[in-house]
């Protein structure tokens, strides 16, 4: 195996991890809503028999007034970053994708290094600039007054996925290809 194949592995591998994170994310953070959803309907229902304020002092009270908008809003830039770096691997960019479909074919290649080196640069601003903001974050989250979460958590999605997009990169040139279906011969 040569390195460049070592490479193709370990991106894809990587991109593979990465979907299944996000998969993942998205499960967790639709837990996180139906159960809000559903604290919010027993609450409701306690309140209409007359127990409002037993429901308000008990463990449940936690569970309504901080499973869906806070806890899911720890996962959104997770989700929302690592989910770049799959459209990046797979190539899914539509204005970039366009452009290309409509190049003449000598401008492909410049256009294609061109694209690869922004993205290098804006890969490395990623990494650089967000861990920086990673280092300089010492705010908590206050899901409630036992549970604190530091927002190095949310920060750390930001050079994550800046060192992801590099390994991505590493792949070369392959990653911006257009990969055209080649026309079935004429019968």
């Amino acid at each position: 195996m040569t390195g460049l194949q070592a490479l193709h592995r370990i991106s894809d591998g990587l991109n593979r991890i990465v979907i299944a994170v996000c998969a993942a994310l998205v499960v967790v953070m639709l837990s996180f809503s139906t159960l809000g959803i559903f604290f919010e309907t027993l609450f409701t229902l306690a309140e209409s028999l007359g127990w409002g304020e037993f429901y308000a002092a008990s463990p449940l009270d936690w569970a309504y007034s901080h499973t869906r908008p806070s806890l899911t809003r720890l996962f959104l830039p997770w989700l929302a970053m690592l989910s770049v770096t799959v459209a990046f691997k797979f190539g899914e960019h539509i204005a970039i994708a366009l452009a290309v479909r409509n190049l003449p074919p000598r401008w492909l290649f410049a256009v294609q290094a061109v694209n690869l080196t922004a993205v290098a640069f804006f890969a490395a601003a990623l990494v650089w600039y967000g861990y920086g903001f990673f280092i300089n974050s010492t705010q908590l989250f206050m899901v409630s007054e036992l549970l604190q979460v530091s927002h190095k958590w949310t920060a750390a999605s930001v050079p994550a996925t800046g060192i992801i997009m590099c390994v991505h990169l590493l792949s070369g040139i392959s990653l911006v290809e257009q990969h055209v279906a080649e026309p079935e011969p004429a019968e």
